[in-house]
């Protein structure tokens, strides 16, 4: 099997190459800007569709898995063009390729393609995003399947690991640094650890599924209970959690209040983690770290 990952070096493809090179697929690895050693590994700016083309024809892959976005939230306010040439057309780009070459096409969206206002949400449920980084991933899935005869549209929440600055990471280093910080208690997500969703997108390969996936994380939780379960495990200081509502946050784009999915569907293939049985399992990844 051979599997070709966009965004290489980003939270999610890093982990993914490790993954899928320990289930033996032959891997290849596109990247933009962070360098990644290996001679499976490409450069690419994919919103350059020749480029991508001709890329995706030398390596002819059987199964893409695009991880590669524009993924602050808000930065995609501020930088509207740039957050629909990558999370766009970028899309199209490489799914036009993946299509031609008759290779699955797996697509990594997220659970801002929801408005928030029930949580819960099944993979069957209306989208209806807020903001303009949740327009961008839905205008993604449009394309997929509107291109791809043989696809996967997976959708985490709030994605974190040991190997790249996330939201996680960045509760850790204030606690490390004994600041205090904000965090809401009125938004609730489904965290997902990259070594969970990792797997959960390797069952879907080997059993051949297509269609749309809630691949996150096991339970729904609030932002606050979850940097509560981060002190936990750490054996930190609650103390510098300074609790806040979502509307008095600086924020310039709009979140959804309730952004957490129904993993029924990923379950019956990868039953996905708990949040302390991933909590501890990124706690082994980043021990020594800290």
């Amino acid at each position: 099997m051979k599997v070709l990952i966009t965004g290489g070096s980003g939270l999610l493809g890093a982990k993914l190459r490790v993954i899928f090179e320990e289930n033996k697929y032959d891997v290849y690895v596109l990247f933009h800007k962070k360098p990644i050693a290996g001679k499976n590994c490409f450069q690419i700016d994919i919103t350059q569709k020749n480029d991508v083309i001709q890329v995706l024809k030398k390596i002819s892959p059987d199964v893409v898995v695009h991880t590669a976005a524009y993924t602050n939230v808000d930065e995609c306010e501020k930088n509207k063009d740039i957050a629909f040439a990558v999370n766009v057309q970028g899309t199209e780009n490489v799914a036009n390729a993946t299509e031609k070459l008759n290779a699955k096409f797996m697509y990594i969206s997220t659970d801002y393609v929801f408005n928030g206002n029930k949580g819960r949400y099944k993979e069957e449920d209306a989208t209806d995003p807020i903001d303009f980084y949740g327009i961008t991933k839905l205008e993604g899935e449009k394309s997929v399947t509107n291109i791809c005869s043989d696809f996967v549209i997976a959708r985490p929440s709030v994605i974190y690991g040991a190997a790249k600055k996330n939201f996680v990471t960045w509760v850790i280093d204030m606690f490390k640094n004994k600041k205090n910080f904000n965090i809401v208690t009125d938004q609730y997500v489904s965290p997902t650890f990259n070594g969970d969703l990792a797997k959960q997108l390797v069952a879907l390969i080997d059993q051949d599924k297509t269609g749309i996936f809630h691949t996150a994380g096991g339970e729904r939780i609030s932002r606050y209970a979850f940097v509560k379960s981060i002190a936990d495990i750490f054996n930190f200081d609650e103390t510098f959690i300074d609790v806040i509502k979502m509307e008095d946050m600086n924020w310039i784009a709009r979140r959804p209040k309730d952004s957490s999915l129904d993993v029924s569907k990923i379950s019956k293939f990868k039953k996905p983690y708990l949040i302390m049985e991933s909590l501890n399992l990124f706690k082994k990844e980043i021990e020594g770290q800290i």
